[in-house]
C-alpha cells in the first residue's frame, strides 16, 4: 500500500461515532483494499479518487453491523466455555484434521454460536474473526467434498493462537 499523498486532494470522513472496534475493521479492510489512508484522532483521510471505495467499504461495515445489531437484539451472547472448547478442538485438528469426533464437534459448535454475540468481554471484532476461522476450517474438511487437510491444519493453528490469546 503506497502512502497518502497529502498533496493531493483528500476526502474526510468524520467516525467520531464509530467505536473502535468499528475503526479497526475499516482500517483493516482499507489496507486489504490496497486503500492508502491516514487517521487523524476519528477522522479518516484518504485521496478524493479513493472516495467512491472508501464509500463502498464504509456501506458494507454499516451493513455487517446492522447485520449484527439485529441478530443480537433477539439472541444471546456466546457462553465463555465455548471459546476453550474451540481453543482445544482448534488444537485436535490442527494435529489430526481427519478425525470425524473433532469435525461433528465443530459443527455442532458452529450451529451453537451462528447468531450469538461476543462471549464475555471478547471484542466484536475478534469473535467475528474466531468465527471466520472455524467457518473456513468447516468448509476445507466439509463432508461430500474434496478435503484439504494441509488448509485445514493451518487454519486450526491460527485460530489456536488467536483463542489462546484470549482465554
Amino acid at each position: 500500500m503506497s502512502e497518502l499523498d497529502l498533496n493531493a486532494p483528500i476526502t474526510e470522513w468524520e467516525l467520531d461515532e464509530w467505536s473502535a472496534d468499528a475503526r479497526a475493521d475499516l482500517t483493516a479492510a482499507l489496507i486489504e483494499a490496497g486503500v492508502a489512508h491516514k487517521w487523524e484522532g476519528e477522522i479518516l483521510l484518504a485521496a478524493a479518487s479513493a472516495e467512491n471505495e472508501v464509500e463502498e467499504i464504509l456501506d458494507d461495515l454499516e451493513n455487517d453491523d446492522n447485520e449484527i445489531d439485529e441478530r443480537d437484539e433477539g439472541g444471546e451472547s456466546a457462553d465463555s466455555k465455548v471459546l476453550g472448547q474451540l481453543s482445544s478442538l482448534a488444537q485436535r485438528i490442527s494435529r489430526n484434521p481427519s478425525d470425524t469426533n473433532s469435525i461433528q464437534t465443530l459443527e455442532r459448535i458452529l450451529e451453537e454460536i451462528e447468531g450469538a454475540s461476543a462471549p464475555g468481554d471478547l471484542s466484536d471484532s475478534v469473535w467475528r474473526q474466531i468465527k471466520d476461522l472455524a467457518n473456513q476450517i468447516n468448509d476445507t474438511l466439509g463432508a461430500g467434498e474434496q478435503t484439504d487437510e494441509s488448509t485445514a491444519m493451518d487454519l486450526a493453528g491460527r485460530l489456536f493462537a488467536i483463542l489462546r490469546s484470549h482465554i
